[in-house]
């Protein structure tokens, strides 16, 4: 990429952009300027048709440990309305969105219009754990721990968190997260559905990575365009669906892969998709 990245790694290999958030001193904690970093990247990789899949972890022991608290706190060199000194000036634009590129993280997640993968390790937790909820799937392992923390230091969920976390595990267990802010271990996170698998510990990423590239050789339009059809259905009905699924089947049939794909089948061979 031709943006400079201080909070972020990024590489590309085989149609898979690796995100790393890189603050490993404070547990990945999502500083404004990661937050900042990493939503603007999300925006430029939906353009991007180099990129297939993204992959979002973490460097050293966590994957993120929440927002910074003292962003939080309302110390920091940004503002936060409501917690901040009331004299400072905040931008109007930021009274309008409070959390500014901390929430815009959770939208780009979304946005990003092709699969996020997120490979967890450590803490997952507040901001992280909203961030890795708007991932498409969850690799966890032995040393994954995750929170709705929030309450635990007096704020209320943000980022994105209450759509996401009711819609994964439920509204009993969204609730009881939310009000607890209990801190859940590896396996009590699999059984309630915040990691999709639970692997060896060390080995979260390479998991990921291996279904990102099983990802990456797929018909990359269909996938994106199915991906976003999954998400509308959140928010609308089933005779809206209809219609959605009819005008982008035909937008997607109009691909070389929907050609390759559908001879393959009548030749009895294994596709060869170009993600075009």
């Amino acid at each position: 990429m031709t943006h400079e990245l201080k909070t972020l790694k990024y590489e590309l290999e085989d149609g898979v952009g690796t995100i790393t958030l890189n603050r490993p001193e404070k547990l990945n904690a999502a500083s404004w300027q990661l937050a900042e970093e990493l939503s603007g990247l999300l925006y430029r990789l939906r353009n991007d048709d180099t990129v297939r899949v993204i992959l979002l972890t973490g460097a050293g022991r966590a994957f993120c440990a929440g927002g910074d608290v003292e962003f939080l706190a309302g110390d920091g060199d940004h503002p936060l309305p409501g917690t901040s000194d009331p004299s400072r000036p905040i931008p109007r634009w930021q009274r309008k969105s409070p959390g500014g590129p901390f929430f815009d993280v959770a939208r780009q997640i979304i946005a990003v219009d092709k699969p996020v993968i997120a490979a967890i390790q450590g803490h997952a937790v507040g901001a992280g754990l909203a961030y890795a909820l708007a991932c498409d799937r969850r690799f966890g392992d032995t040393t994954t721990k995750m929170s709705a923390i929030f309450t635990s230091i007096g704020v209320a969920p943000d980022c994105g968190l209450s759509y996401f976390l009711p819609r994964v595990v439920g509204l009993s267990n969204a609730l009881m997260m939310v009000e607890t802010g209990k801190i859940f271990k590896a396996e009590e996170c699999l059984k309630l559905g915040l990691i999709d698998e639970l692997v060896p510990e060390g080995t979260s990423l390479a998991a990921a990575r291996e279904y990102a590239g099983m990802l990456a050789k797929r018909a990359s339009t269909a996938v994106d365009m199915g991906r976003r059809l999954i998400h509308m259905s959140l928010q609308h009905n089933l005779e809206q669906m209809f219609d959605f699924e009819g005008h982008y089947g035909v937008a997607v049939a109009t691909t070389a892969d929907a050609k390759e794909g559908t001879t393959a089948f009548l030749e009895k061979r294994k596709p060869v998709f170009r993600g075009v």
